[in-house]
């Protein structure tokens, strides 16, 4: 009795250590088989972009059916007269003196047409209107 179990023992350890030696080597493949695919991923990316950048670096990167026609549309605006844009006119500017009974002078340059304004708004308080009398 003693050896058929001995027997039966050593057989279920062999196959034991088949299966083990046999569920390595799968895994093995299969690390195999995920690495290869990777390497296939980087090579195919790079090829990608060695493409993209021998396109975009060449300026002849179209081909001739899908060229823009710049010929056609790019000087037609110059052989177009544009209108003469008018210049602005200058205003006019008188410079006046004044100067204070302390004896400070203010020059004024200011265009005339914003020299008579008033200075604030009518919703920014009281505006008095004043005559300067020269002496």
């Amino acid at each position: 009795m003693k050896s058929i179990l001995t027997i039966i023992l050593c057989v279920i350890l062999f196959i034991a250590i088949v299966l083990a030696i046999w569920f390595h080597e799968k895994v093995r493949e299969f690390k195999k088989i995920l690495k290869k695919a990777a390497d296939e991923r980087a090579a195919r990316k790079m090829a990608e972009e060695d493409a993209y950048f021998k396109r975009t670096s060449n300026k002849y990167y179209y081909k001739e059916e899908e060229a823009p026609k710049f010929k056609d549309d790019y000087f037609k605006s110059a052989e177009e007269e544009k209108p003469k844009q008018k210049k602005p006119q200058k205003e006019t500017t008188t410079r006046r003196t004044v100067e204070t009974g302390s004896g400070v002078t203010i020059i004024d340059g200011r265009a005339d047409k914003k020299a008579d304004r008033k200075i604030f708004d009518d919703n920014e308080g009281e505006y008095v209107e004043f005559t300067e009398i020269a002496n």
